[in-house]
């Protein structure tokens, strides 16, 4: 064999071998690139998941708080009707049947009853 033919086998061989090497590179890296994506994919799913998770909870603790602040007005209105049925209007007993009275019971049950819910609720999200 000539010299310039082992030449011509040695270029095509180191060739060969290159194109080899460029393939096998080239499917490790489409490989790395499908595991990045489906981690990244991944990822942003768990975390949308979480800051779901988390606005809801914000909106559960900011109901309980207004339904707080709802239920401190109805005391300070049941404590207004008191004080009108005594002062103004010369009443000498009020009882729960009173009816402006009972209509406050009323919405204050509800308003704790809300409340209620809305802490177990928040308590079976896990805070």
């Amino acid at each position: 064999m000539a010299f310039s033919d082992r030449i011509k086998e040695l270029l095509e061989q180191g060739i060969s071998v290159s194109k080899d090497l460029a393939a096998k590179a080239g499917e490790k890296a489409q490989d790395w690139g499908e595991k990045g994506y489906h981690a990244s994919r991944e990822f942003a799913a768990k975390a949308g998941a979480k800051a779901q998770d988390l606005g809801e909870r914000g909106v559960l603790t900011l109901e309980i708080k207004q339904l707080e602040n709802q239920a401190r007005k109805l005391t300070g209105r049941l404590g207004a009707e008191t004080y009108h049925a005594f002062a103004e209007k010369g009443a000498k007993t009020i009882s729960v049947d009173t009816p402006s009275v009972k209509t406050l019971l009323a919405e204050l049950a509800s308003v704790k009853e809300a409340i209620e819910k809305r802490e177990a609720d928040l308590r079976s999200r896990g805070t």
